[in-house]
C-alpha cells in the first residue's frame, strides 16, 4: 500500500501516439506485448510536468518579479519549459549532480556498489524458488514421511528472501557506506559551492529554502537506493512472474498477472495526478507554516518590542489550520487510493485461485500448483504495493533533489581569469581609475571614481548615505566587478589577480560585526587560525578587549551566543577588529569602524587603530569626521562623484562640503556636551 507523504508532485501525461500504446492479447503468444507496454505507459505516465505558479519561482528569489541577481534574470529551472519533457531530458538536468553519484576516487566501493547488484539478481532467484519449493513440499506430504530435505530447503530460501532475508541484510550492510559517502560528496559540494558564490547572490538569497536545500543531499541517496533496489527489483519481479507462469503453468495466467500489474500502475499514477493539485496547496501552505515560524523567531526582539506575541500565535494557527484542511484532502485521497489498489490486487488473487482450482477440478494441474500459484501471486503484491509508495516518494525525492540542483546551476559572478596570477606579496598601492559601477543596471553608484592611496598611507572617505562609499570597499575587495574602468593594486588589475590571494591580503572591519554562536577564542581566531596565544593576546590587547574577555567567568571560552547577541554593540565591534588585526594585513578597510562604540571606548580604538594601520594601507568609511582628521587623504562623495578631496585642514580651507559636514557635527556635538551640562 502507498505510505502518506506530504510534497508536491511534479508530474503530467504527454500524449503518445496510439500506436505505441497498443496492448494486443489476441492469444497467450502475445502476452509479453503486455510487459511491454508497462513500460509504455511509465514513460508517458510519469513525466515531469509543469508546476503551478507558486512552484515556478526559483528559490533563489524573493517573491518579487525578477532575478536573485537583480538586473539579470535567472536561468529558467532545467525541466521548466513550455511543454513538459520526458524522463531521459529530465534526468539529464541531473547531470551537474552525476559527478557525485559514482564513487569515482574508491576502487573498494565501486567493487562494493557490483556486488550489491550481484545480490540483487540472486534475490530475484530466490524469489521465485520460495513458491516452488512449498509447492514441492506440499506435493510430498502425502508420501507417509516426513520431507525434512523438501522443508529444509524450503526455511533456506525463505530466510534469503525478501529486504529482511540474508542476502537482502547484506546487501543494505554493504550499501550503508555507498550511501554515506553520496551524501558527503553531494551536501559537500552543495556547501561549498555556496560558499564561493557572489556576494549579490547572498543579498538576494531566501535564507530558509538555501539551507533547506542545502539538506537535501539524502534525498537524492534515498531515490537512487529506492530505484536500485526497490523499482528496479520490481520490474524484474514482474517480468519474471509473467515469464515463468507462461512456460511452467499456463498464458492466462499471465495475462492475469499483466493485467493486475497495468490496473494497479495506472490507477495509482492516473489518481496521484489528480492528488497532486492538494499536495500542491499542502506544500504551500506548509512553506507558509514555515516561513511565519522562522520571521517571528529571528525577529523575535521586535514580536516582543510591539507586544506582537497574540498577533503572531493566532496567524501561525490560522496558518496551521489552513495547512491541516489541505492535508485532510491528501490523506483523503490517500487512503481512497489504497482501497482501490487493494479492490485490483483482491480481484487478481480470486482470478488466480478460481482458475488453478478449475484446472485442478479437470485434472489439468495438482494441488501443489495451486498453493504455487496462490503463494507465488501474493509475493507479487509486496512489489505492487511499493510501486504505490515510490512513485510518491520518488517525486518527493526528487523535487527535493531539485531544490539542490539549483544551488549547483547558479554559477558566481566573480570567478579567477583563465591567466590570472597569484598576489604573493603586497605592498598596498591601490589605484581606482576613471571606475564607474551601477547595481542591477540601475543609476551608477559610482561614476568616474579615480584615487590613488599610496602603499603605508591612510584614505578616508566621507559623504552622506548612498553616496557610495560602502560600493568603493566592496569593489576593492571584488564582490562585484567594475562596469568600467579599472582597479589596481601594485600596479596588476584587480581581475587578473586571483580573488583568494587578493583577499588574503586584506582586513576588514565592517559597519555590522557578524559572529559565529561560537567562543570568543573561536571568533577571534577566525582571522588566522594557526596564530599563537601571544599573537592572539597582541590583537585584543590592541582592540581593547583582551582585559573585558579576562572579565568574564569563562574568558577566552566565553559563548557569544547566536549572531553575537551576548555581546554588546561595541563589544563586538572590538572583537572584528581582533580579527582583522591578527590576520596581518598589508591593506585594511575599516567600513566605520567605531561607529557603535562610545566616545571614551572610540578614543581607545583610534589610539589603537594609528598603531595597528602603521605602515599599512588604510582605507577608512567615517560617519565621525573627527575620527579621520590625521588621514593622509579624505574623499568627499556625492551622488557617486568624488567632488572634494585633501587633507582635513586643506577641506576646511576650501570651505565646501567638507567643511559644512565638519560644521554640522562640531555644533551637534556643542548642543548634546551643552544639555548634559
Amino acid at each position: 500500500m502507498e505510505t502518506p507523504t506530504f510534497s508536491k508532485p511534479k508530474l503530467c501525461r504527454r500524449s503518445v501516439p496510439a500506436h505505441k500504446a497498443e496492448l494486443v492479447l489476441l492469444d497467450s503468444s502475445h502476452f509479453i506485448r503486455g510487459y511491454d507496454f508497462f513500460i509504455v505507459l511509465v514513460s508517458f505516465e510519469w513525466s515531469p510536468n509543469q508546476l503551478s505558479a507558486d512552484e515556478n519561482d526559483s528559490l533563489l528569489e524573493n517573491g518579487v518579479v525578477g532575478s536573485a541577481y537583480g538586473s539579470t534574470a535567472s536561468s529558467k529551472p532545467y525541466n521548466q519549459d513550455s511543454e513538459s519533457t520526458g524522463w531521459l531530458n529530465y534526468f539529464i538536468g541531473f547531470g551537474t549532480l552525476f559527478p557525485y553519484i559514482w564513487p569515482s576516487n574508491s576502487k573498494k566501493q565501486q567493487v562494493v556498489l557490483i556486488l550489491c547488484l550481484v545480490l540483487l539478481i540472486c534475490q530475484r532467484v530466490v524469489n521465485i524458488l520460495v513458491p516452488y519449493q512449498l509447492g514441492v513440499v506440499v506435493g510430498n506430504l502425502g508420501n507417509g514421511r516426513v520431507p525434512f530435505k523438501e522443508i529444509s530447503l524450503y526455511c533456506l530460501y525463505r530466510g534469503l528472501q525478501g529486504q529482511q532475508g540474508v542476502i537482502g541484510s547484506v546487501r543494505s550492510i554493504l550499501w550503508i557506506p555507498i550511501g554515506q559517502s553520496l551524501y558527503q560528496r553531494l551536501t559537500s559540494a552543495a556547501f561549498e559551492h555556496v560558499l564561493l558564490l557572489s556576494f549579490d547572490f547572498h543579498l538576494s538569497k531566501r535564507i530558509g529554502e538555501v539551507m533547506s536545500a542545502l539538506s537535501k543531499g539524502g534525498s537524492l541517496n534515498t531515490f537512487l537506493d529506492g530505484f536500485a533496489f526497490q523499482l528496479f527489483p520490481m520490474v524484474l519481479d514482474l517480468g519474471v512472474a509473467a515469464v515463468y507462469l507462461f512456460f511452467n503453468f499456463d498464458a492466462f495466467y499471465s495475462i492475469i498477472v499483466i493485467a493486475v500489474m497495468w490496473s494497479y500502475i495506472y490507477v495509482t499514477i492516473y489518481m496521484a495526478r489528480y492528488r497532486g493539485y492538494a499536495r500542491r496547496e499542502m506544500a504551500k501552505r506548509d512553506r507558509e507554516m514555515d516561513a511565519a515560524k522562522t520571521d517571528a523567531i529571528i525577529a523575535y526582539e521586535t514580536v516582543h518590542h510591539n507586544c506582537a506575541v497574540p498577533s503572531e500565535i493566532a496567524k501561525f494557527r490560522f496558518l496551521v489550520s489552513k495547512f491541516q484542511k489541505a492535508e485532510f484532502s491528501v490523506l483523503l485521497s490517500l487512503h481512497g487510493l489504497n482501497a482501490i489498489q487493494n479492490f485490483i490486487f483482491i480481484v487478481g488473487v480470486i482470478l488466480v485461485a478460481m482458475l488453478s482450482a478449475y484446472q485442478i477440478s479437470q485434472g489439468q494441474h495438482q494441488i501443489p500448483d495451486f498453493v504455487t500459484l496462490i503463494t507465488y501471486f501474493a509475493q507479487l503484491q509486496a512489489p505492487l504495493a511499493f510501486f504505490g509508495s515510490f512513485y510518491n516518494q520518488a517525486q518527493n525525492n526528487l523535487v527535493e533533489a531539485e531544490r539542490m540542483l539549483e544551488l549547483f546551476k547558479q554559477k558566481p559572478d566573480i570567478v579567477d581569469s583563465p591567466n590570472s596570477k597569484s598576489l604573493t606579496s603586497c605592498k598596498g598601492r591601490i589605484c581606482f581609475k576613471n571606475v564607474t559601477f551601477a547595481y542591477n543596471s540601475r543609476k551608477p553608484a559610482i561614476k568616474d571614481v579615480s584615487f590613488t592611496v599610496e602603499p603605508g598611507t591612510t584614505t578616508a572617505i566621507v559623504g552622506e548615505s548612498g553616496s557610495g562609499k560602502s560600493t568603493i570597499l566592496k569593489l576593492l575587495f571584488r564582490f562585484y566587478d567594475i562596469g568600467s574602468g579599472s582597479i589596481t593594486i601594485d600596479d596588476s588589475d584587480l581581475r587578473s589577480l586571483k580573488l583568494q590571494s587578493v583577499r588574503e591580503h586584506i582586513g576588514v572591519v565592517p559597519q555590522d560585526t557578524v559572529l559565529f554562536n561560537e567562543t570568543l577564542l573561536y571568533n577571534v581566531l577566525y582571522g588566522r587560525q594557526n596564530a599563537t596565544e601571544t599573537e592572539l593576546f597582541e590583537a585584543c590587547h590592541a582592540a581593547s578587549i583582551h582585559q573585558k574577555i579576562v572579565g568574564f567567568p569563562d574568558g577566552y571560552n566565553t559563548a557569544v551566543g547566536e549572531r553575537g547577541l551576548k555581546l554588546s554593540g561595541g563589544e563586538k565591534q572590538r572583537v572584528a577588529i581582533a580579527r582583522a588585526i591578527l590576520k596581518k594585513p598589508q591593506i585594511m578597510l575599516l567600513d566605520e569602524a567605531t561607529s557603535s562604540l562610545d566616545s571614551h571606548t572610540e578614543r581607545q580604538i583610534q589610539e589603537a587603530l594609528e598603531q595597528v594601520t602603521k605602515n599599512r594601507t588604510t582605507i577608512t568609511i567615517a560617519h565621525r569626521l573627527s575620527t579621520i582628521t590625521e588621514a593622509d587623504q579624505i574623499l568627499v562623495l556625492h551622488e557617486g562623484r568624488i567632488v572634494e578631496r585633501g587633507r582635513h585642514v586643506d577641506l576646511l580651507k576650501l570651505g565646501g562640503r567638507y567643511r559644512t559636514m565638519w560644521e554640522k557635527q562640531t555644533i551637534a556635538g556643542k548642543e548634546k556636551f551643552n544639555s548634559v551640562g
